[in-house]
């Protein structure tokens, strides 16, 4: 018996070396072919060589497992890598511009000394202004930066608003009414990184950081909110969210009651329903308006807006009827129906008592309220009487 790899199993030396010869001129052959004279050679070679002019679905044998696959296939979508930025020390390899050595990773100096060897402007607006950011003024600018690339602008480790929340409790989470600015991520629309003189780390006072934007709510009004005119924006908004319209930090009612704690009164005997309801802002203008006490537009036109307006149809009017306040305070009063004084008080500024008197028909009428007999708006005759004479 013969062993696997011995002599009389081996194949003569001539046999390997005409194989061998074979697939060579092969090769050679296919230099000088055309394309479909080379496909052809190709295809004696070898297993699996696709047709010309097309592609193929024909199973493709791997690891002797047949698997179909198509080149109709879409490759899948490999985003782009995002550009990166980088320090300039960092892209000139001149690792000393901040370590100690090229062989260490100390630092020059304490910390942040050596990102303030060029960033010198920012070195001296940093010392001369009064609030600081923490980490800015621990040198910790690491914290923030990479000091050597980053895919985001500023070397920032990450984007705005992601960064800023690694430190800050989301503002966001304070209430449904969000903030535009601060929604759309931009914190550095309103904030400085590094240091201001302005507290809440403002690039400005609170008054010019949302006039930029609310550039309309003076303008060139007569009458401004004092709160308004003060620039104390944040005396009633909240800058960032909250749970109450028009960002305020409480309810209508409750934001006017911080200031105006004297309305409605506590011994007030009738209060008029908007202001009852806290609907402070049905009658004025929170900011700024032409006119007085911030009313949204003049008497009576502002009453008409939840009153009937009585004048339009009537035949006879009291002369003082379009003046409201003249007769009605607008809050609360002591008196019914919101009169500013005793009925016989308020009319008798205007009527004389002497010439009440020289009237027959008011015979047994002192001391009475005038509004038995007269109405104190409209009427169908010249007296403002509610009944003529022929009805009594």
């Amino acid at each position: 018996m013969s062993l696997p790899f011995s002599k009389s199993n081996q194949r003569p030396p001539g046999h390997r070396g005409g194989g061998f010869c074979l697939l060579l001129g092969g090769l050679l052959l296919l230099m000088g072919c055309s394309t479909e004279k080379q496909h052809e050679w190709l295809t004696v070679f070898f297993d699996g060589v696709p047709p010309l002019g097309g592609v193929t679905n024909a199973p493709v044998v791997v690891a002797g497992t047949p698997q179909t696959t198509s080149t109709n296939a879409p490759l899948p979508v490999v985003p782009p890598r995002p550009k990166e930025v980088m320090h300039p020390p960092f892209a000139a390899r001149n690792c000393t511009a901040c370590h100690e050595s090229q062989f260490s990773n100390a630092m020059r100096g304490r910390p942040g000394e050596s990102c303030f060897d060029c960033h010198k402007e920012l070195k001296k607006n940093f010392l001369a202004d009064k609030i600081k950011h923490p980490p800015v003024a621990e040198g910790d600018c690491k914290s923030c930066h990479n000091p050597h690339h980053s895919p985001n602008k500023k070397l920032l480790q990450q984007a705005v608003p992601a960064l800023c929340l690694t430190c800050h409790d989301d503002p966001l989470a304070a209430g449904k009414i969000q903030h535009q600015a601060v929604a759309a991520g931009d914190c550095m629309d309103c904030h400085a990184p590094h240091a201001t003189n302005f507290k809440g780390l403002l690039k400005k006072s609170a008054k010019d950081i949302c006039f930029d934007c609310h550039d309309d709510l003076i303008g060139k009004k007569k009458t401004v909110h004092q709160p308004v005119s003060d620039g104390d924006c944040l005396e009633c908004h909240t800058p960032h969210a909250g749970k109450f319209k028009g960002l305020l930090k409480k309810s209508v009612k409750a934001t006017c009651a911080s200031c105006h704690d004297d309305i409605p009164a506590k011994n007030a005997k009738s209060v008029h329903p908007p202001v009852a309801d806290g609907d402070c802002t049905a009658c004025h203008s929170p900011h700024a308006t032409n006119l007085k006490a911030l009313v949204k537009k003049s008497a009576p036109a502002l009453c008409w807006d939840c009153h009937d307006n009585f004048l339009e149809k009537a035949k006879f009017k009291h002369d003082v009827v379009e003046d409201c306040t003249g007769c009605h305070k607008p809050h609360q009063s002591a008196e019914t129906h919101l009169l500013v004084k005793n009925i016989l008080k308020l009319c008798g500024d205007c009527h004389d008592d002497k010439d009440l008197k020289a009237v027959k028909a008011h015979a047994g009428a002192e001391g009475k309220a005038c509004t038995i007999c007269h109405d104190p708006h409209t009427g169908g005759d010249k007296f403002l009487l509610k009944h003529s004479p022929a009805a009594k």
